[in-house]
């Protein structure tokens, strides 16, 4: 197919404003990374200075007096019930249907390759 001259330069200028475009996305994502990097550095120096030891001060004075209470006023519990047969069949019940679910979603998913239709890019 024969373009002409103009339709030529213009496709040229939109080939150069995507890559323009492109390279201003990429230098953008690269000072998004920098910036969320001192984020993350900053966040964590706050939390070590002062959101740690100001919560460390709250569970030494509230938290642990008050759950030592409640250990010497708990009465003692039963222990929990051991599960029995009927809760190991249903677990295994459980895998099985996962496992057949996982199948059927892989060949459905694999069958699909064959009705891709590849671009011809020459």
């Amino acid at each position: 197919m024969e373009l002409s001259r103009k339709r030529e330069r213009e496709l040229g200028r939109l080939s150069d404003d995507a890559a323009e475009l492109w390279q201003k996305q990429r230098d953008l994502l690269s000072r998004a990374t920098e910036v969320l990097r001192e984020a993350g550095r900053q966040a964590s120096d706050i939390g070590r200075g002062e959101l740690y030891p100001h919560a460390k001060s709250s569970v030494q004075h509230a938290v642990k007096p008050a759950l030592e209470k409640l250990r010497k006023h708990k009465p003692q519990s039963e222990p929990a019930p051991k599960m029995g047969a009927g809760a190991f069949a249903l677990m295994a019940i459980g895998a099985a249907t996962v496992a057949v679910v996982g199948y059927a979603i892989w060949s459905t998913l694999r069958a699909d390759e064959d009705l891709w239709v590849e671009s011809d890019d020459a």
